[in-house]
């Protein structure tokens, strides 16, 4: 995915990771240029920043927790190790067959399932870097058509693929702010 010049655009005009229509609004121009390059930095990004949240934190933190309703350090990096694969899985799925319905995954009951609590944070980081390593690998040179190619997702409704990528660094900076807390 390369920044590109998608046209004047009207913000009003398209609904979230939708490409947008033409109008002549400089500003939603220079947006919608910059996203794609900031997108992909901040997915390049964001596990390199989450290795050294683990890398940084003292072994004795990692089965506590920061609140009563949060995964423990150790969950909360199998969490995201975990769901790593799920997205990309989706975005593959969308990919392949545009329209396709991705199904909601209850987090709670998967790291039940999963046994997040066993999980080592070292290698759940290490593995966060290499999924997203094969994400960006995915995305790297897709088109805006691509870009806009839609599925559904059983509890959110229709979702795009940039509209995912946009997901998948949200949810991890979720995390990362919540690792972060173990940093003193």
């Amino acid at each position: 995915m390369k920044a590109r010049d998608p046209g004047f655009v009207n913000r009003s005009s398209f609904a979230l990771g939708e490409m947008p229509r033409a109008t002549g609004d400089w500003r939603v121009v220079l947006f919608f240029c910059m996203l794609p390059v900031y997108l992909l930095k901040g997915l390049e990004l964001s596990p390199v920043a989450l290795l050294r949240i683990v890398q940084a934190v003292s072994p004795d933190a990692y089965d506590r927790k920061t609140a009563p309703d949060r995964f423990t350090f150790r969950e909360s990096i199998a969490h995201v190790a975990d769901w790593a694969q799920v997205d990309m899985d989706r975005l593959k799925a969308g990919l392949a067959e545009p329209g396709c319905t991705v199904m909601g995954i209850d987090e709670g009951q998967r790291a039940i399932d999963l046994d997040y609590a066993s999980w080592d944070p070292v290698e759940s980081a290490k593995k966060v870097v290499e999924r997203r390593r094969e994400l960006l690998a995915i995305v790297d040179g897709l088109s805006e058509e691509q870009l806009a190619i839609a599925f559904n997702h059983s509890e959110r409704g229709r979702v795009t693929v940039v509209a995912h990528l946009t997901t998948i660094l949200g949810h991890e900076m979720y995390h990362v702010e919540h690792l972060a807390q173990y940093l003193g």
